[in-house]
């Protein structure tokens, strides 16, 4: 097996997210190309740059074109992210420090960015406050299994999917900013308010798939050590 066949998975973690099913192939063999001398302590703190310059751009700018700008920096930032888990993988510079340095800007960008669109879009509806609490609940919940389980469930709906479904928000806003739906007698929404509102559907399924995907885990583990 060569090394970008060894990094295009997880080792540390059970990833199902679809997107990166679909990018880390191709990331795999562009990642090589990366010099070992370049530590991915390094990648990552490059992809909490560009994520929190995203984020600033959507919140600074009132113009529309800020929001294309903001879509194409969400997907370099994704890409970054992904990017430095594979070289240190690649280069064996995987430690405990470059972990936490990952999650923790992963969590520190998404909690800007919602703020950014709290602000940028001036929500102040309890749907859109409910959503995000919603949302951090679902990584804390993903976090704490890790912590219990050792392992790093990602599920279909994961992390990347998750942004790279903003950066398609933020072009559907430039493209369609009098979008609406109406749903029977409820109130209409807005393209982003349906985005919020397809959190309460997501959340609650990623839980139970996170769920799921531990019990399948701990049931393999269990087989495995009943064997000779």
């Amino acid at each position: 097996m060569t090394k970008s066949e060894a990094s295009a998975a997880k080792p540390s973690a059970t990833n199902h997210d679809i997107t990166d099913r679909l990018v880390y192939p191709l990331l795999s063999k562009l990642v090589v190309l990366i010099p070992r001398s370049v530590h991915p302590n390094t990648l990552t703190l490059a992809a909490i740059g560009v994520g929190l310059v995203a984020a600033g751009t959507l919140a600074l700018s009132t113009e529309p074109y800020s929001l294309l700008a903001c879509a194409g920096l969400l997907v370099l930032w994704i890409l970054l992210d992904s990017c430095d888990g594979i070289h240190a993988r690649n280069t064996s510079q995987c430690s405990e420090f470059g972990g936490f340095l990952d999650h923790f800007g992963d969590a520190l960008g998404f909690f800007v960015l919602q703020a950014a669109i709290v602000y940028r879009f001036d929500l102040h509806e309890p749907l859109v406050f409910g959503a995000m609490l919603l949302r951090q609940a679902l990584a804390c919940w993903t976090y704490i299994i890790r912590i219990y389980a050792g392992h790093l469930f990602i599920t279909r709906l994961g992390w990347s999917f998750e942004i790279y479904a903003y950066a398609a928000v933020m072009v559907a806003l430039f493209y369609f900013p009098d979008f609406r739906l109406q749903i029977g007698s409820l109130p209409s929404l807005d393209l982003l308010g349906t985005v919020l509102l397809a959190y309460y559907i997501a959340v609650p399924m990623t839980l139970l798939e996170i769920g799921l995907m531990v019990l399948a885990s701990r049931k393999k583990s269990a087989l495995a050590t009943k064997l000779p």
